[in-house]
């Protein structure tokens, strides 16, 4: 059986580029040294010039707008669509919007609301380790966007709707049309189960609301959840969602930055600048996405960042300085790295969301050598 181990980088921005920096392999080669095909097996080392000199044209940021008479609107660009909500309500753009941390990395296409300060709850009115919230507090609003790879219809899609890990149902719901759109309404049944060591299984339930909105793009689905919905405040969030509209997308326009000599040199060289013996490595261009696919298989239908940004699928096989998995057990005899397999932003330094393929058996990644190079 072959022993691959797949290591997710953690989604904070700051430890996560220093994790896969870590993974990287050895310093750069010093100035002037160059890789080439006569030291290693290299397919590809040109550099993306052309790419290079795109004029950057990223897509706005989650704009709010006070519009001044008690609400504000949210608007995504790289998303396609506006929301009105409160204006004494928080916003955030990144998923991870929870008690303690409110401003971090923002997520690709993403609003999340709460009717009161993550910051402030009082312990007593929450549950489930902090996962459920009392209805007494308020509520919290999330608009996210989901990929739709099927294309399926919003009533078809509540099948693949899986959001936290209470969640035991999704139950029947009906029909909608929001923003103009074919949407679809139902409601998320959550559980959570304790057994402490004495006393009897505690079992704490919430439900959570549901709205599943097609947005101009076929291949993407808006998923709006609001929780719990046993709040006082429902009403309030089911007038809030029908302020949704829908636009065409911002599609942001970035060079690449982070070139493949600078990658090759990294694995090619050892710390004194000298050759590794019997090292190959090559770096492909694809779309986050599909490096995605490579990585974990695609599993996430959120999206976190954009699916279409580019980035290196990197190889690297041979030498005696393969990185060994993280958190494996001590042995005084560990089985060696054969190769390895990571992604690395090649428009960004933004390393989130990024992941890394170990291997102990083969010699070479075996779907490498079909990802189509972008590079140009």
């Amino acid at each position: 059986m072959r022993r691959v181990l797949l290591i997710v980088v953690a989604l904070l921005s700051l430890s996560c580029g220093s994790a896969v920096r870590e993974l990287e392999g050895p310093a750069e080669a010093p100035a002037g040294v160059s890789p080439s095909p006569s030291v290693n097996a290299i397919a590809a080392t040109s550099n993306c010039d052309v790419l290079a000199r795109i004029t950057p044209a990223p897509a706005p940021p989650l704009d709010i707008v006070d519009l001044g008479n008690g609400t504000k609107r949210l608007t995504s660009a790289e998303a396609g669509y506006s929301i009105v909500a409160p204006s004494e309500w928080l916003v955030s753009s990144s998923f991870l919007f929870s008690p303690g941390v409110l401003n971090s990395t923002p997520s690709f296409g993403q609003a999340h609301l709460t009717s009161y300060d993550p910051n402030a709850i009082d312990r007593a009115n929450m549950s489930a380790f902090g996962r459920m919230v009392s209805p007494t507090v308020g509520i919290r609003l999330d608009v996210e966007l989901w990929r739709n790879p099927k294309r399926e219809t919003a009533e078809d899609y509540r099948k693949n709707v899986l959001i936290g890990p209470d969640q035991t149902a999704v139950l029947p719901g009906h029909a909608v049309t929001i923003a103009g759109q074919p949407a679809y309404q139902t409601t998320i049944q959550d559980e959570f189960r304790f057994q402490p060591e004495t006393g009897p299984l505690q079992i704490t339930r919430q439900t959570r609301l549901l709205w599943l909105v097609p947005v101009l793009r076929p291949d993407r689905m808006l998923v709006i959840s609001a929780t719990p919905g046993e709040s006082l405040l429902r009403s309030q969030v089911e007038s809030i969602v029908t302020t949704l509209q829908i636009f065409q997308p911002v599609v942001p326009q970035l060079p690449v930055v982070n070139q493949r000599d600078a990658i090759l040199r990294q694995w090619l060289y050892d710390k004194t600048g000298a050759p590794i013996a019997g090292r190959r490595v090559e770096a492909k261009l694809i779309t986050y996405i599909d490096s995605s696919v490579v990585m974990n298989g695609g599993l996430l239908l959120r999206i976190d960042r954009d699916p279409e940004e580019l980035f290196w699928v990197v190889a690297v096989s041979g030498g005696p300085d393969l990185p060994q998995p993280r958190g494996e057990p001590m042995q005084y005899s560990p089985v060696p790295t054969t190769w390895i397999e990571y992604q690395a932003p090649a428009t960004t330094n933004r390393y989130e969301g990024t992941g890394t393929r170990i291997a102990s058996t083969g010699t070479w990644p075996p779907d490498f050598d079909a990802l189509v190079d972008r590079c140009r």
